[in-house]
């Protein structure tokens, strides 16, 4: 499965810096509750680490997805965005007040929003539309290749040396990605100024192509609810009350990712040939059974396949990128992202405030069941109002004729 782009050397320098930006964000999820934990945090003080960032995240992917389509650049914003989260983690390291943290993290978002968004509009803008399903798949194996040694690498130095040391260590991995993609990294030949245009505007006033973005958006906001829900004191849940390490917790997120991100290039490409719909339902069903598992008891194998199950949740996000590039002119692409993930953050910023508030009036299995019924809400839309676009399948066949 050779890699065929407009350049594949931006294209991998893409894959890199995304990975790097994983494991800084694997960390960040994972151990920044557990520390806020640690200091005194609730389950709530818990979930706003996670939610204060989600909530940003809605308004930061959607402004510079705009701006990147509106100047025709993808480097500068994946660049900066990177090397900026350089102090942030500086701080962060020598804080101990909560809310202070809380807002650190916070401000994170800001920088992500422009490199998430960015970097997957680079890469549609450098794939044929035959391949775009199979290079965002391989986009998002490095995503959650990052995400899966992130908890492995925190719950090691976490364990073994301490929160401060890792915040500096995760500094230095966001500079170094920002540092990659500045010297390997390049804009698609194709992107152009807008001239004087809003590409999102335009994209909006575009009906169809803007149902189908808000469509498959608000599909991924029901799976990011059920990931979400218990999403950021799901760690804390098994260190606190199921008695593993942080290194053990870091080690099921790792095998869960690791898993699901040598499948997602392959995903991709079943995509491509056969269409966006089956995988985005399978992935769906696949989050579903993962929160459903852990209410099967807190053994290892139980905690492993939850993991594996829960963590191929990232196949629909893959998808739904791809359908987005299906349906959406290459120098608007930004922006519809965008619209995507700032959707997604949204869903991910209400599921943890909503998560915690249960987990403190109830209990972690009656959160786990709530979890568990917001995929089949996706599963529905997609099988009943989510239109396939088989542009690319339909041009390579015409081809073959």
């Amino acid at each position: 499965m050779l890699v065929q782009t407009e350049n594949n050397r931006s294209f991998y320098a893409a894959c890199a810096t995304s990975f790097l930006l994983r494991i800084e964000w694997g960390v960040a999820t994972g151990f920044l509750p557990i520390h806020v934990y640690e200091l005194g945090g609730s389950p709530v003080e818990v979930a706003l680490v996670f939610s204060v960032f989600a909530a940003i995240m809605v308004l930061s992917s959607l402004f510079w997805g705009g701006i990147s389509d509106a100047v025709g650049r993808r480097k500068t914003f994946i660049v900066i965005g990177m090397i900026g989260l350089l102090p942030i983690y500086l701080l962060i390291a020598f804080q101990e007040d909560i809310l202070t943290i809380i807002l650190l993290r916070g401000s994170t978002a800001i920088l992500k929003g422009a490199v998430v968004p960015c970097g997957w509009a680079l890469v549609s803008d450098l794939s044929s539309s035959e391949a775009v399903g199979r290079n965002m798949g391989i986009l998002s194996a490095a995503e959650l290749a990052g995400f899966a040694v992130g908890p492995a690498f925190g719950g090691l130095v976490a364990q073994f040396f301490s929160f401060q040391i890792l915040w500096f260590s995760t500094a230095a991995i966001c500079f170094a990605g920002g540092l990659i993609f500045l010297i390997a990294g390049a804009d698609s030949a194709k992107l152009a100024r807008s001239d004087g245009a809003i590409p999102l505007l335009e994209t909006i006033r575009k009906k169809d192509a803007i149902s189908k973005v808000l469509i498959i958006s608000i599909a991924l906001a029901f799976v990011l609810l059920g990931y979400s829900f218990l999403g950021p004191n799901l760690n804390v849940y098994l260190v606190k009350d199921l008695g593993y390490g942080k290194a053990l917790v870091g080690a099921f997120t790792f095998i869960g990712m690791g898993l699901s991100a040598l499948t997602q290039p392959f995903l991709g490409y079943f995509s491509d040939k056969y269409g966006r719909k089956p995988v985005m339902v399978l992935a769906a069903l696949s989050l579903t059974s993962g929160n459903l598992v852990l209410l099967l008891g807190g053994e290892i194998h139980w905690v492993i396949l939850s993991q594996i199950l829960i963590n191929y949740y990232g196949s629909f996000n893959t998808v739904a990128s791809a359908y987005i590039s299906d349906v959406v002119a290459p120098g608007e692409r930004s922006g519809a992202l965008g619209i995507l993930n700032s959707l997604g953050s949204f869903a991910r910023s209400a599921a943890a405030v909503a998560g915690g508030l249960v987990i403190s009036a109830t209990d972690i299995p009656t959160t786990l069941k709530i979890a568990a019924m917001f995929p089949m809400l996706s599963i529905l839309m997609i099988i009943f109002v989510v239109r396939e676009s088989r542009q690319s399948y339909d041009l390579r066949h015409e081809r073959k004729r």
